[in-house]
């Protein structure tokens, strides 16, 4: 007989961990608000705003290494077999100062410092001083997601609409309940009643030209131009970016910190988070035209975005852990920041291994290449 398992939030986490589950031989149901395919802006539900890019930016743990090497092993698996919307990009990271202090890029294949690049994006006015490419996965969010959700569908996966209380759990009678609320999770009573939650702007440019490296190869880029040109009000610096996709180029970047009020509502001190950033816009388009010699203003069709991304704290912020109960197993899997699609495999197969070892199924712990064949298999036949 199946265990059965409760995934509780229909944002990436909670899709990526319910497949990972179902393939692994769970009977999986997904409880949320409305389905996770409904058009909707709300900014809270993060998912639906997501630049994509499989890079571990605004999220802390003290294992967070180990994680996103075996989210790339899976993405590496996904992109072998061409998952819909899974692309790889030659992707640079860039500064205006001397910055050394990120450990993740040579966890990445491709890895080269700016001495050993013989081109990169540059700014007309801004000299780059440091920076690093590697070989980044991207997920294009109108193929990738879809692709997860109907998956999901089509292997007998149940979306379930409704409230959950997540400081009691009554109301779900599976087995197994695994919380991926995400934002949601903030009322949990043992969380912090001050959350840090960042809230992040970003620019959909429709019907965007193809942006490459002399060698062929599709580019993104974040830009840090220094704390002099663009930071919060409190002097906190901030990057632009630009990721293509398919059709669009997704711009941003800002990382504003705030929290909630009492009634759920962000709030933040920043006077300048209840406006679009104007760098966004102006640096990411003197970057694209000085590069590519692409003229931003050439696209009419632009939609002005933000959402909320649940950093918790910066000491310990994913929560990837089981909870001790009487009657059956509970395991958090939220927190992740600006990282959700990033972790997403990786801390799917950490709930997979919680669950193994808690319920005792098996003597013998799975191995992220068991893992990865059995999902490999599965998802080519759907």
């Amino acid at each position: 007989m199946k265990k059965k398992v409760a995934v509780i939030g229909a944002g990436i986490s909670g899709i990526t961990t319910a497949v990972l589950l179902q393939q692994s031989g769970y009977e999986v149901s997904v409880y949320a608000h409305e389905h996770p395919l409904k058009e909707t802006k709300n900014p809270y539900f993060s998912s639906l705003f997501p630049s994509a890019s499989i890079i571990p930016h605004s999220v802390f743990h003290p294992d967070l290494n180990e994680i996103f090497k075996l989210s790339q092993l899976f993405f590496s698996k996904l992109h072998e077999i061409s998952f819909a919307g899974l692309t790889k990009h030659e992707h640079f990271e860039l500064f205006a100062f001397e910055n050394s202090a990120v450990d993740y890029p040579p966890l990445i294949d491709g890895y080269e410092t700016l001495t050993d690049l013989e081109w990169h994006p540059k700014h007309p006015d801004i000299p780059i001083k440091s920076g690093w490419k590697f070989n980044c996965f991207f997920a294009d969010w109108t193929d990738y997601f879809p692709k997860l959700v109907h998956s999901f569908v089509q292997n007998n996966g149940t979306f379930i609409n409704k409230t959950i209380d997540l400081n009691s759990y009554a109301s779900i009678d599976e087995d197994i309940i695994i919380n991926c609320s995400g934002l949601g999770s903030a009322q949990l009573i043992n969380e912090d009643k001050s959350p840090l939650i960042l809230k992040g702007h970003l620019l959909k440019v429709n019907n965007a030209v193809e942006l490459k490296s002399p060698s062929g190869n599709t580019v993104s880029y974040n830009f840090s131009p220094g704390s002099d040109i663009y930071t919060d009000s409190f002097g906190t610096p901030f990057d632009v970016y630009c990721y293509p996709r398919k059709d669009d180029w997704i711009l941003g970047g800002s990382r504003y910190k705030g929290t909630l009020d009492d009634q759920g509502n962000w709030i933040s001190e920043d006077e300048l988070s209840q406006q679009f950033p104007p760098q966004i816009e102006s640096l990411n388009s003197e970057i694209i035209k000085e590069t590519f010699g692409t003229d931003l203003s050439e696209f009419s069709e632009k939609e002005y975005q933000y959402s909320y991304r649940y950093v918790r704290n910066r000491k310990n912020g994913l929560r990837i852990e089981s909870e001790n109960t009487s009657d059956r197993l509970i395991i958090h899997n939220y927190g992740h920041g600006g990282a959700g699609v990033t972790l997403s495999w990786g801390c799917a197969f950490s709930v997979l291994q919680m669950i193994i070892k808690k319920t005792e199924i098996s003597n013998t712990d799975i191995t992220p290449e068991q893992a990865l064949i059995s999902l490999a298999n599965e998802l080519t036949k759907l």
